[in-house]
């Protein structure tokens, strides 16, 4: 539903949000005019996780084509047939629409394919760990390209006294174990306030008994 409602968005708005723009020059420049003006950066790099794979891989696709780009994508190898899959589909919508099927690659591999794909791209996207993010940006770097990281970590979730256990319990099971608990925007660890952590820990632990029936 999220990819969707993004599809449509984009379709509706990006030609808006593209076009040139007239901004204040501030006090300094009141003689001059500051214009902004949004160009196509040339073909797009995107590296995506495995957890969701089809908006891992249409989220970059969708957002490179409606700003007139290229973009090669490499799904997770944990997700090749998926991604192969999608990449069907998105030629598929392509030609429909008339426009070149080629104008989007989606390709599956390790290490080097990564590699390749940052070195021969305009403009990067990663989307996994820290730990990988940091290295890709460190080589976006050294070749002067710019690069947007979406990365994972341990997000914190703080439960203050005056939270109430019962509700609190079950959006923290959701939260915590939706799908299958491979959410990036997940919490992983729960600071919670003496006054309701007996209650909080016994109501998420019976939830978390029953899910395991």
């Amino acid at each position: 539903m999220t990819t969707c409602e993004k599809l449509r968005w984009s379709i509706g708005n990006a030609k808006k949000c593209l076009k040139p723009e007239y901004r204040e020059s501030g006090p300094m420049n009141l003689h001059k005019t500051s214009r902004v003006e949004y160009h196509p950066v040339g073909v797009v790099g995107a590296i995506v996780a495995f957890n969701y794979p089809f908006h891992n891989v249409l989220n970059p696709v969708i957002s490179s084509i409606a700003s007139g780009n290229g973009v090669v994508v490499k799904g997770s190898e944990y997700t090749a047939w998926s991604t192969k899959y999608y990449s069907r589909l998105i030629r598929e919508c392509l030609a429909a629409s008339g426009a070149p099927v080629d104008l989007v690659q989606i390709v599956t591999g390790f290490e080097a394919a990564g590699q390749a794909i940052i070195e021969h791209t305009d403009k990067v996207i990663f989307v996994g760990s820290v730990g990988v993010g940091s290295k890709v940006q460190q080589h976006c770097g050294r070749l002067v390209k710019p690069v947007i990281l979406e990365l994972g970590g341990k997000d914190p979730m703080v439960v203050c006294d005056d939270a109430s256990p019962s509700k609190i319990a079950q959006l923290v099971c959701r939260a915590g174990f939706q799908n299958m608990g491979q959410n990036c925007a997940g919490p992983e660890r729960y600071i919670v306030y003496d006054k309701v952590y007996d209650d909080f820990v016994s109501r998420v632990l019976a939830i978390v008994q029953q899910m395991r029936q």
